[in-house]
């Protein structure tokens, strides 16, 4: 089980690039423009985690690289050294994260499904558990979602889930509660479902519902991660991978701050005696928090299963999302 804590230099820096909208190419003709001369591979393993700056010329390339990202003075630098965080990407990174950036093929369906403003629920919590069968397949996910309505007449939330690569078929939601199915678009070639949960009855500002639901997967390939995507900051969230007899070689939790953004690892995940893997986050910031894993050579388990053990979790690079 794992917490989460204030972006690293690494964290803070993707963070700022993706809110940019420029591209390393961009980034490093801004930099050439002011006399800094900093290759593309350097700010790449700068944003991914692989290296820090700690040359003299490097420190003075973050300063500028600081007022080409329009960042508050320190905000960068003070990530590398013993002093306190400060600066306005600390700890928060973003207020919220446009929903077309975590979705890009979202705007293909919008016009048949029509999903409301985002921001009209705060969640106060949502609790995740994928199940995996024998072979480290997804076989269904369950889902519980606390909500608050920020604005008179909310009346459904969006659920999104992308696959990397086509499905064979469309997920069946099932046993949904405080709500019923509403309109479902699927895009088997890229991978993209979107649902709507219409909810039992329009809720007032600050009134609060609890969500359930669970969907059912369609056999795919075994694999190595799962992960939620926010666009807006959520006050606690737990995700439980359940595996079956294949148990991977280890587990970790990691961010992201886009679908093509780097992945930062976090803290390793244990699995118990029921196959269990964990990750409980407060106070997460907008962007992508998942765990992934490693399969390994040989990971089945032949002897027999624990009581009360559960399969269990996830794709080549999939996701799931509200608002």
């Amino acid at each position: 089980m794992t917490r989460s804590s204030p972006g690293s230099f690494a964290v803070t820096l993707d963070a700022a690039i993706g809110e940019s909208g420029l591209s390393l190419d961009r980034l490093q003709h801004h930099l050439a423009a002011r006399g800094v001369r900093l290759s593309r591979s350097a700010l790449s393993y700068w944003r991914s985690g692989r290296s820090q700056p700690e040359r003299e010329k490097s420190m003075l390339a973050v300063t500028h690289l600081e007022s080409v990202l329009g960042l508050a003075t320190g905000t960068l630098t003070s990530r590398l050294g013993p002093k306190a965080p400060r600066g306005r990407w600390l700890g928060e990174p973003a207020v919220r994260i446009e929903r077309r950036r975590l979705w890009p093929q979202l705007r293909a369906m919008s016009g048949e499904l029509r999903p409301p403003p985002d921001g009209q629920l705060s969640f106060w919590s949502i609790h995740d558990r994928m199940t995996l069968d024998e072979q480290g397949r997804e076989r269904s996910l369950q889902v519980r979602m606390v909500a608050e309505a920020t604005v008179d007449g909310v009346d459904r939330l969006m659920t999104y889930y992308q696959s990397d690569s086509p499905l064979t078929a469309g997920p069946c939601y099932r046993y949904v509660r405080s709500a019923r199915l509403g309109v479902v678009c699927v895009d088997r070639d890229t991978g993209m479902v979107a649902g709507e949960l219409r909810l039992e009855h329009p809720l007032a500002m600050g009134e609060v519902t609890v969500v359930d639901y669970e969907i059912r997967l369609p056999p795919r390939s075994p694999i190595d991660h799962y992960h939620r995507r926010f666009t807006r900051p959520v006050k606690e969230y737990v995700c439980q991978v359940h595996f079956g007899h294949r148990i991977p070689a280890d587990v970790r939790s990691y961010e992201q701050r886009g679908p093509d953004g780097p992945q930062h690892p976090g803290s390793p995940l244990a699995v118990g005696a029921t196959h269990v893997a964990t990750l409980a986050l407060r106070d997460v910031r907008p962007g992508i928090w998942g765990a992934s894993w490693h399969w390994g050579g040989n990971s089945v388990n032949s002897g027999p299963r624990p009581a009360n053990s559960t399969p269990a979790a996830r794709i080549v690079h999939k996701g799931l999302g509200q608002t």
